[in-house]
């Protein structure tokens, strides 16, 4: 069995040599296939962690009218946080609020001097809510539009960030739709032309393969070398695709991550280097196999 094996694939390897130009365009063909999946990959990644990190950012502030009292304001944050739908509430009271705003300006001359001219505090006590998931913030502002302290609370603030992820999100979905069809339209090319440099390997081996049948061979050893040269167009692919792909991830990762603070790419692919590596071999041999398969349904005849 495990000459068996060897022979098929020297064999294989023979007929993947034998071509030379055209396995280079063939495995050409696989490597841009694989190219765009993993660009796809990353952007999905990417994607990910931009809409993460505005949903992060999003919650339903609840600001109070200046005559609602302490108690009132914590009967509000205890009903909240009675909901199955709410993460977590947070109250900033009046002072806490205007503490936090100087802090924010604090070399603004002009917004300090503007506040301590007045007499009292502008600034009002509020809640901000903070849900299980972003999806669930409607219907934490329906029940604050319908609490029996309804009339204390002067505004509800919660659509800031919401068009911004719903935005990204369209984007993110747009990219991957029209990606993933870029991609299936570059690997329909590629199985058609592993499948012709299959036919024509062949046609070149007519007589050969003859020759096998007459002495016996079996349908299985005359087969099984295309398959082997199919996937031998796709795992080089993979290769190539793997070489080049981290020393650009991490060429490209500083940049991204000046845009986008906190998000590594070449740390997230390093960290999954067995399962992508994996997934672009997988990818890679499957086009080149199903691709000789098909090509050897179609023109062996034996």
């Amino acid at each position: 069995m495990k000459e068996s094996f060897r022979r098929i694939f020297d064999v294989g390897w023979t007929n993947f040599k034998r071509n030379s130009y055209l396995s280079m365009g063939t495995t050409g063909v696989m490597v841009l296939v694989l190219v765009l999946f993993s660009g796809l990959m990353s952007l999905n990644y990417l994607a990910s962690q931009v809409v993460s990190g505005l949903e992060e950012k999003v919650d339903v502030s609840v600001y109070f009218k200046n005559d609602a009292s302490e108690e009132e304001i914590a009967k509000v944050k205890s009903d909240l946080e009675s909901l199955g739908t709410v993460k977590n509430v947070e109250y900033v009271s009046k002072d806490q609020a205007l503490n936090e705003f100087k802090e924010r300006h604090a070399g603004d001359t002009l917004v300090q001097d503007s506040l301590a001219e007045l007499d009292e505090n502008p600034l009002q006590a509020s809640l901000n809510v903070k849900a299980e998931d972003s999806a669930q913030y409607a219907s934490i502002v329906t029940f604050l539009e319908g609490n029996k302290f309804r009339s204390l609370v002067d505004k509800i603030n919660f659509y800031e960030n919401e068009q911004v992820i719903a935005r990204v999100l369209s984007i993110s979905g747009g990219l991957q739709n029209w990606g993933f069809l870029l991609t299936m339209a570059l690997a329909l090319i590629a199985i058609l032309v592993t499948f012709n440099t299959v036919r024509l390997t062949i046609y070149s081996q007519k007589q050969e393969i003859e020759i096998m049948r007459l002495v016996g061979g079996s349908n299985w050893h005359i087969k099984a070398p295309y398959l082997v040269e199919g996937g031998m167009y796709g795992a080089l692919a993979a290769g190539i695709v793997t070489v080049i792909f981290y020393p650009v991830a991490f060429f490209i990762s500083p940049k991204i991550e000046s845009l986008m603070p906190g998000v590594s790419l070449i740390s997230y692919f390093a960290s999954n280097i067995i399962q992508f590596i994996f997934l672009l071999f997988f990818i890679g041999i499957l086009l080149g196999v199903t691709s000789s398969f098909v090509a050897i349904r179609r023109f062996l005849k034996i």
